[in-house]
């Protein structure tokens, strides 16, 4: 079945009964008021749970159990199943988590991330490259905001796209898991201090690092596209490297880069030259720049 077709059959039963919910305990508010912190506890739209669904769809009605139960949304399973087909039951069962997440319960928001979890990494098994699975769940996932990864120990994580409130968590988000990835500890480093900065409203500090965090992925970008870096403050010698060599065309990004770059070099760490929204806005630009260009010339 399809994920639209799922989708459709998760609306189709949005009138489940649910299960009471209990009350959450004074160190279960205070875990959610940690996730909401990190931007963790946002719940998962209908299309990506659809899709994780449909990844499952094929187990056993028992294996269907044994997944609910690890994801902790054994009850919201329909009370009989007696007559029901198993995608029935697993239509009605997140469906009725879903309205739950949606009308605030912590915990079955949880339920539905462990869910999408589970299904990664069961994807994980048969290889993520080239699964048409996996790139309609990260499709998915990527619009809710999540970029899934499946780490060394095969288990999935749905890190944040974009920047975490500060101050920093331990929680760390997909463009710093690239960075780690790709050995780029400098740019990590600096982009981890533009958001403290950010946070402490040092809007000027901000700016600095944000831009020298660019300039380390520019730089170390192009150079293993064949760019001989010289010395600090090369990064417009890179872009310009990578648009002149065809490695990043104008028309495919170069443009976008290259001003970016040059709009990093104006009220930089200086106190009283920069405004909340200006440095807000270029870590969003920046943080989205660095994703392109990783995503561009260093895939996962």
């Amino acid at each position: 079945m399809q994920a639209g077709q799922r989708v459709a059959d998760l609306r189709l039963h949005g009138r489940q009964q649910l299960h009471c919910v209990r009350a959450p305990s004074a160190a279960q508010r205070a875990a959610r008021q940690a996730r909401e912190h990190d931007g963790l506890m946002r719940p998962l739209s209908r299309f990506a749970v659809g899709a994780a669904a449909d990844v499952v769809e094929a187990f056993s009605g028992s294996a269907h159990e044994m997944l609910f139960t690890s994801a902790g949304l054994g009850r919201y399973m329909p009370r009989s199943t007696m007559n029901l087909a198993k995608a029935a039951i697993l239509a009605r069962t997140i469906n009725a988590a879903q309205g739950a997440a949606e009308r605030g319960d912590e915990e079955a928001a949880e339920g539905l991330h462990m869910f999408v979890r589970l299904a990664a990494e069961r994807i994980a098994r048969d290889g993520e490259d080239g699964n048409p699975s996996w790139e309609r769940l990260r499709e998915a996932l990527r619009a809710d905001g999540f970029d899934p990864r499946i780490e060394e120990d095969s288990r999935a994580r749905l890190l944040p796209l974009y920047e975490p409130r500060a101050p920093l968590s331990d929680e760390i988000t997909a463009l710093q898991h690239d960075f780690r990835r790709l050995r780029l500890p400098v740019a990590d480093k600096h982009y981890e201090e533009a958001v403290k900065a950010c946070a402490r409203e040092d809007y000027g500090a901000a700016n600095g690092q944000i831009r020298t965090m660019l300039e380390e992925v520019v730089c170390q970008l192009a150079e293993r596209e064949g760019f001989d870096r010289e010395r600090a403050g090369d990064g417009g010698k890179a872009i310009q490297y990578m648009i002149d060599s065809g490695k990043l065309p104008k028309r495919e990004g170069g443009n976008m880069v290259q001003g970016l770059w040059q709009m990093t070099h104006t009220n930089g760490p200086h106190p009283g030259t920069s405004t909340a929204g200006e440095a807000h806005f270029r870590l969003q630009a920046v943080t989205a720049a660095a994703r392109f260009l990783i995503d561009y010339f260093a895939p996962t």
